[in-house]
């Protein structure tokens, strides 16, 4: 099996040449669907908490809110056997039939069990949809082009994220939190009629992959037990409870990180390969985990306001897509830029821990936007360029495998991050009287420091495993 190879320096690719003729009529497409699904996904996070009073569903809030994210972990993890028996056109109706059932089961539930059994099957429609996506940018674009269509990806959540919470509580307020979860799927099956018409220009071959659900509910499994931990004490209830919950929490992140990592050496079948999609992991994992503890670092650790908290949420944000559009290839190599977009990642998480350990106040919330920029310019060197070296070298018949394994990297480690970085400090400031809040916030960020701390190290393989050469032969279509 071929190693991906890494070149040093690549000619710059123009974002004119990437969206002409039809696979950049069907990359408009795809973004348009991305934005759909960043918008669907933020106004669950908006108005469940109303769905779960109204709807009387509290006791199933939790399992609700996780419900989407476990079931897409379950699909993509399982492989792309589904992927490469299924025609690009027939998955993506078939999927985007999922997802309107999924919709229309919370937006008409009568009790908060249909919530949770909508967003399971949407869950299933987002991995399969996840996995045809990258398939088709990995078959479609070369190692030179690739680079820069990961990095529009990222810019597609920005506005999402600053106005679909606003957009859908004002939307909550005026016509009820079902319509709240049910306009956006009018921009997703639009979207997905587009990338319908385009969907013949998909470079797809049958093959024989094998379906391996064992690696899904091993992932599943330790993401569960994790998250029984995490939430397992709410109050300081004695030693045995909190041992037992820490037990539980760290048996279920070593579980699901060792699962996840057995899904991806499965599905890239070589180390070099190996080396970029497990350093793509864990730079998401820490990421996704510091994103998540932003908000109360600055609140509840640096004693700002929620303004403030959702300005240094928002700096990395920004950071992220601001970085990722720059392009890059014309003079840092790729190897290069892996590497400073992971330590540049663990500068800002370590910026993060400075503000908790020294600093409050304005000069604290000043200091958490710095280490949050840093943070989120690591993000936007290294995201793209691993999601696209993952496809250099590549066989045409092994692009749908790696493009599932690619996504699942990506829906795995944000589950994973969360649960390192908000499940760790969920269980410690609930279940411990002897640590502080900012106590509490230092040890959760320095995990989420210790998954991009491993991807630092893991960017130094993928150097030596893949040295650089020629890019794959530019494709076709």
């Amino acid at each position: 099996m071929s190693e991906p190879t890494l070149p040093q320096t690549e000619p710059r690719a123009t974002l004119r040449e990437v969206f002409a003729g039809r696979r950049g009529r069907l990359l408009i497409a795809l973004l348009l669907s991305e934005f759909g699904a960043a918008v669907q996904g933020l106004a669950y996070s908006t108005v469940l908490p109303v769905t779960a009073a109204d709807l009387h569903g509290s006791a199933l809030y939790g399992a609700t809110l996780a419900a989407g994210s476990l079931s897409a972990v379950l699909v993509l993890s399982a492989g792309a056997g589904i992927v490469v028996r299924i025609r690009p056109a027939i998955l993506l109706f078939g999927a985007t039939g999922l997802y309107v059932v999924g919709v229309l089961l919370a937006a008409l539930a009568p009790t908060m069990s249909f919530v949770l059994a909508g967003n399971i099957v949407r869950g299933i429609a987002a991995g399969l949809l996840a996995g045809f996506g990258l398939s088709a940018i990995g078959g479609l674009f070369d190692d030179r082009t690739r680079p820069r269509v990961f990095g529009l990806f990222a810019m597609v959540w920005i506005l999402p994220s600053f106005l679909g919470p606003a957009a859908n509580a004002a939307i909550t307020l005026a016509f009820g939190w079902r319509w709240a979860v049910a306009w956006p799927v009018v921009i997703v099956v639009v979207a997905r009629i587009l990338v319908g018409r385009q969907a013949d220009v998909i470079p797809w071959e049958r093959a024989g992959e094998r379906v391996r659900p064992l690696n899904g509910l091993i992932v599943v499994a330790g993401l569960v037990l994790a998250s029984v931990g995490s939430g397992l004490v709410d109050a300081p209830s004695g030693t045995t409870r909190l041992t037992v919950a820490v037990a539980l929490l760290a048996l279920g992140l070593i579980v699901s990180i060792a699962g996840s990592l057995r899904v991806i050496a499965t599905a890239a079948r070589s180390r070099g390969r190996f080396a970029l999609i497990a350093t793509f992991f864990l730079l998401c994992g820490g990421f996704f985990g510091l994103e998540g503890l932003l908000t109360v670092a600055v609140i509840d650790g640096a004693g700002g306001s929620v303004a403030a908290g959702a300005v240094v949420l928002a700096a990395a944000l920004v950071a992220w897509t601001l970085v990722a559009l720059i392009p890059w290839n014309s003079w840092l190599s790729t190897p290069t830029r892996i590497s400073a977009g992971c330590t540049v990642l663990v500068i800002g998480i370590a910026g993060e821990i400075a503000v908790q350990v020294v600093s409050t106040g304005q000069v604290a919330v000043v200091a958490a936007a710095a280490a949050a920029l840093f943070a989120g310019a690591g993000m936007g060197l290294a995201y793209p360029a691993l999601s696209s070296a993952a496809f250099d070298a590549l066989a045409p018949a092994r692009v749908a495998v790696v493009a599932t394994a690619v996504a699942f990297g990506e829906t795995a480690a944000t589950s994973v991050g969360s649960l390192l970085g908000g499940g760790t400090y969920s269980l410690v400031s609930s279940g411990s009287g002897e640590l502080t809040t900012r106590a509490g916030l230092v040890l959760s960020i320095a995990l989420c420091g210790g998954a991009a701390l491993g991807a630092v190290v893991l960017s130094r393989r993928t150097r030596e495993a893949s040295p650089a050469g020629a890019t794959a032969a530019p494709s076709s279509a």
